[in-house]
């Protein structure tokens, strides 16, 4: 069992495309002290995402990690 070590935030990307097909990404981590800079990019890439066309739905949303004594900062796992 990984040992919390550090909070951090992800940017979460669930979309579906005009084809049916759904996908999800994550960016970051991010420091939950810069609060409005992640609020900033999600709000940016939300944007990107609507004006795209590409896409019949989407969802951006802020979601809490935690980075493991055994695992890289690029290895996070969802507190949920």
């Amino acid at each position: 069992m990984a040992t919390r070590t550090a909070t951090a935030v992800v940017v979460k990307a669930a979309v579906l495309t005009r084809d049916g097909d759904e996908r999800t990404t994550l960016y970051g981590p991010f420091l939950p002290h810069v609060g409005s800079a992640t609020t900033s990019f999600a709000a940016r890439l939300e944007s990107e995402l609507e004006e795209s066309g590409r896409y019949k739905a989407w969802d951006v949303t802020i979601e809490s990690v935690f980075i493991g004594d055994d695992e890289s900062d690029c290895a996070v796992r969802a507190t949920r």
